[in-house]
């Protein structure tokens, strides 16, 4: 097989070029991205607390950015897990933090239950987590074939003393 010179210096024409552009990119990146870092290190903690009212163990995963998952669990029945989290500064944006200290973003919460994941599981409702002030939260979650959750008195009767508060 023959080489050709001028293939192999336009590819490495291109690497250079290639790690050239990166390299200014990922500087740029840094500069944008770093504000963020700095930003959520003052975010709110925020915590879920989900009760399993189920007769069978739950398991738990959170769902960050790029298909990494966090597993907790199993919580038994009557048991509770809590989650702890932080707003970020973008609206709606809850994080957890890495090993590092640095914030992953949480795209989801699914659980289901430990015996029959794969045809049980389901998204916690996060709607409300992400759109109140509140930082503590307590939802209720049972298999009903598939996970459903819902706040509990606990959460409804908080949220009802504080607007009722504010008014």
């Amino acid at each position: 097989m023959a080489e050709h010179p001028t293939g192999a210096k336009m590819a490495a024409a291109l690497m250079i070029e290639s790690s050239r552009s990166r390299l200014r990119r990922s500087a740029l990146l840094g500069i944008l991205v770093l504000p963020l870092f700095v930003v959520s290190a003052r975010a709110s903690t925020v915590t879920l607390s989900i009760r399993n009212d189920d007769t069978q163990s739950l398991r738990c995963t959170v769902v960050f950015a790029h298909w990494v998952t966090t597993d907790f669990g199993p919580i038994a029945s009557g048991e509770t897990a809590t989650v702890a989290m932080t707003r970020g500064p973008q609206p709606g944006a809850l994080h957890i933090a890495r090993f590092d200290g640095r914030p992953m973003m949480i795209e989801n919460i699914v659980c289901g239950t430990e015996q029959d994941w794969s045809n049980s599981f389901d998204q916690l409702p996060l709607i409300r987590v992400r759109d109140s002030a509140t930082s503590t939260y307590q939802i209720a979650c049972r298999a009903a074939p598939r996970i459903v959750c819902t706040s509990s008195l606990e959460f409804l009767d908080e949220s009802r003393r504080r607007s009722t508060e504010d008014e």
